[in-house]
């Protein structure tokens, strides 16, 4: 059983057992067996580490996509549930690969697999929830994520400078999940509530609107090319790279391909750091619907230097 789990698990027998207590507590032998149950079950939640924000978000849905608060459309769900996963796999990712601690990293992804742990009522809507995760850091990476995807949709739904901006450095596979993602909920005529312990967002149908015209209108042509020069760091902190283009002088930077795992991105840095190496780039040029464009680079592969 996972961290976040066993600690809400122990909570809500905690819970339980102080109601019991409280409805038997002029028995004299009952009483003295739940007090101890409840002393057990707090010295338990106290030795396991605090899980401060939870691996956790709500979508609520209205419009055509529900039946008032007593059911939603599965093809809708799916549309919706679908890429807001996929968001959140490649944010954690991300995060994953880009924070290196001193702490152990597993080298399976699948604890960043959400679960439909509820069907909230009122607007109609999904509970999505992390469930694999065996250890803190899993928590911790996957709860980092789904925030990260709740500022994307906002960033969406808000001005064009705040989307270019976070746009730049987001993987470009997760502009068509986000494309995706508001398309759904557009065509259903649908507003959009996300909830998760730390934060609330709300959309309303013409903010729906105006975040799909917003992304649907921004188009990215992609190109892989391979640049000659001279590495200057694997930003492992940040998941970024930087090199010096031997051709042109041009620093050049930008993030490094969310499947590159860990051990290989080492590698790279411990065998390519200041030396002149080619490098595999993909090239994104995003035209985004105020006219303005930009060029980004993500790392796909660094060569040995061809004699």
């Amino acid at each position: 059983m996972s961290v976040f789990l066993r600690r809400n698990k122990i909570k809500e027998e905690i819970l339980n057992t102080e109601r019991l207590l409280e409805s038997v507590s002029d028995h004299p032998f009952m009483s003295i067996g739940l007090k101890e149950k409840i002393e057990s079950l707090n010295a338990e939640l106290s030795q396991m580490p605090e899980v401060l924000r939870e691996p956790k978000l709500r979508m609520l849905f209205s419009g055509n996509a529900v039946f008032g608060s007593i059911g939603i459309k599965s093809s809708f769900l799916g549309k919706t549930v679908k890429p807001v996963q996929e968001l959140i796999k490649t944010q954690t990712a991300l995060i994953k690969y880009g924070g290196v601690g001193g702490r152990g990293r597993t080298k399976k992804s699948s604890y960043s697999e959400l679960f439909i742990t509820a069907l909230p009522t009122g607007s109609f809507g999904v509970e999505l929830t992390q469930l694999a995760a065996e250890e803190l850091f899993q928590i911790d990476e996957v709860s980092e994520a789904i925030q990260q995807v709740v500022d994307l949709v906002e960033a969406t739904s808000g001005d064009n400078e705040v989307f270019e901006s976070i746009l730049e450095f987001t993987p470009k596979r997760s502009l068509a999940n986000l494309k995706s993602f508001f398309k759904t909920i557009h065509e259903a005529n649908s507003i959009l509530k996300i909830e998760t312990n730390t934060t609330e967002l709300s959309l309303t149908e013409s903010e729906i609107r105006d975040a799909f015209e917003r992304v649907n209108s921004t188009e990215n042509e992609e190109n892989e090319t391979v640049i000659e020069g001279v590495l200057r760091g694997i930003l492992l902190d940040s998941g970024k790279f930087e090199m010096t283009s031997s051709e042109s002088g041009e620093l050049i930077s930008g993030i490094i391909n969310p499947d590159i795992p860990e051990e290989t991105r080492f590698e790279y840095d411990r065998k390519f750091l200041n030396k002149t190496c080619q490098v595999l780039l993909q090239v994104n040029r995003t035209i985004f619907v105020s006219g303005q464009e930009k060029t980004s680079y993500e790392l796909i592969e660094i060569l040995e230097l061809k004699e």
